[in-house]
C-alpha cells in the first residue's frame, strides 16, 4: 500500500460528508415518520449520537495500526484464514450496498427525469463516471468529494425557499409525543441512511497529522451530517401533514416541485439534476471500498475496479419490483449491523484481548 499519498484532515471532513449524503436523505422523513411520528427529526440526532460512539471505536481501533487499511489489520488479529473470510465478507457486502444505491438511483432518474431513457442506458453512465473516480488514489477521489460538497451548499439555500411556503409547526407538536420506543425504531432507520463512514477504515493511514485532531475532524464530519438530515426531516415534517407524508416516497422532492418563480420553474428537476452527484459519490465511496477488501496493490485495485463496475452494472440490469428493492434495503440494513458497528468493535475488542497492534511486527 502506498502511504505516500496523503490527504488532509479538511479533505478527509469532505469524504465522510460525501459518502455520508446520498440517496437516504430522499426518502427518509417519510420512513421515519411512519414510527416516530412529528418527532422524526429526533431519530436523525439519537443516530448521530449513536455514531459518535462507532467513530470512537473506530479510532481506538485504527490507532493500533496507523499504517493499515482494515483488510489488512484483520488478518493480523485473526489470523490469515479467518482474516480472509472477513474480508470476503466486507467485499460482498460493498457490492451489495453499491447494488443497492445504483438500482436506486436508476429509479429515481427514470421516475422523475428521464422517463423514456433505459435504466440500463442510466446504470451504465452511473457505473463508468463511478470507476473513473474510484480507480484512482484516494487523493483525487478526496478532491473531488472536496469541490462536490459545495453543491451540498446550493441544495441548503434552495430548501431555505421552502419556508416562503405556508408552513405548519403544529405537525412536530409536541415534542416527544411519540415516545422514546417509536423514536428508537426510528433511529434505526435514520442510522441506515447515514451509513457511509467506513470509508475511514480504508482512509485512515492516508490522512496527514492523523496522530493529533483525527477525531475532532471525524466528529465534526458527523455533526455536520447530523445537522442536514435533522434539517431535511424538519422540514419535510412541517411542509406535509402526517397523513400525506406517509403517502409520498420521496417528499423532499415534493417540496422542490411545489416551488415557483417567475425565472425558474419545476425546482424538483434541478434539485434532482444536482442531487446526482452526491448520490453518485456514494456509490464511488463504496465501490472503492469494495475494490480495496480485496486488492493488494495499486495495478490489482485497477482491474478490480473495472471487475467490479462490469458485476455491479450486470446485476441491476436484473429488474426489480419494489417489493424486492425494499426487502434488499431490510437485507443490507441488517448486514450495516454485523459489518459498520459489529465487526469493527469485535476486532477492537480482540485486539486488546490478544494485544495485538502494529508495533508488534515493527
Amino acid at each position: 500500500m502506498n502511504i505516500k499519498i496523503k490527504i488532509t484532515k479538511s479533505q478527509l471532513y469532505f469524504v465522510m460528508i460525501q459518502s455520508q449524503m446520498g440517496i437516504g436523505v430522499l426518502s427518509l422523513p417519510s420512513v421515519t415518520q411512519k414510527t416516530a411520528k412529528g418527532d422524526a427529526w429526533i431519530t436523525t440526532i439519537v443516530a448521530g449520537i449513536f455514531i459518535e460512539i462507532i467513530l470512537v471505536v473506530y479510532w481506538l481501533l485504527l490507532k493500533r495500526f496507523p499504517n493499515l487499511i482494515v483488510t489488512e489489520f484483520t488478518k493480523k488479529i485473526v489470523g490469515k484464514g479467518i482474516g480472509k473470510i472477513l474480508n470476503i465478507s466486507f467485499y460482498m457486502y460493498f457490492i451489495l450496498t453499491t447494488c443497492f444505491a445504483v438500482i436506486f438511483i436508476v429509479k429515481l432518474i427514470n421516475t422523475w427525469l428521464l422517463p423514456l431513457t433505459p435504466p440500463w442506458t442510466i446504470s451504465l453512465l452511473i457505473m463508468i463516471a463511478s470507476a473513473y473516480l474510484a480507480i484512482d488514489d484516494i487523493k483525487i477521489i478526496a478532491r473531488f468529494f472536496t469541490l462536490a460538497s459545495f453543491l451540498i451548499l446550493i441544495i441548503i439555500i434552495l430548501s431555505v425557499l421552502n419556508f416562503t411556503q405556508d408552513l405548519d409547526f403544529q405537525y412536530v407538536l409536541p415534542i416527544g409525543h411519540s415516545g422514546i420506543k417509536n423514536i428508537m425504531l426510528g433511529s434505526s432507520e435514520s442510522l441506515i441512511s447515514m451509513l457511509g463512514f467506513e470509508i475511514l477504515l480504508f482512509t485512515f493511514p492516508y490522512v496527514q497529522n492523523k496522530e493529533k485532531g483525527f477525531l475532532k475532524t471525524i466528529s465534526l464530519g458527523n455533526l455536520s451530517i447530523t445537522f442536514l438530515y435533522t434539517f431535511f426531516v424538519f422540514t419535510n415534517l412541517i411542509s406535509f401533514s402526517p397523513v400525506v407524508i406517509k403517502q409520498i416516497k420521496e417528499p423532499m422532492l415534493y417540496i422542490f416541485r411545489g416551488l415557483s418563480y417567475q425565472l425558474i420553474d419545476r425546482m424538483d428537476l434541478i434539485f434532482i439534476s444536482i442531487w446526482i452527484v452526491p448520490m453518485t459519490t456514494s456509490v464511488v465511496a463504496y465501490l472503492f471500498m469494495a475494490s480495496k477488501s480485496i486488492s493488494k496493490q495499486k495495478k490489482s485495485h485497477s482491474k478490480l475496479v473495472v471487475a467490479n463496475s462490469i458485476l455491479i452494472f450486470g446485476i441491476t440490469l436484473i429488474p426489480v419490483d419494489d417489493m424486492l428493492l425494499n426487502k434488499l434495503s431490510e437485507l443490507i440494513k441488517y448486514l450495516s449491523y454485523i459489518f459498520a458497528f459489529g465487526l469493527p468493535l469485535f476486532l477492537l475488542l480482540v485486539s486488546y484481548i490478544l494485544k495485538k497492534q502494529e508495533v508488534d511486527d515493527v
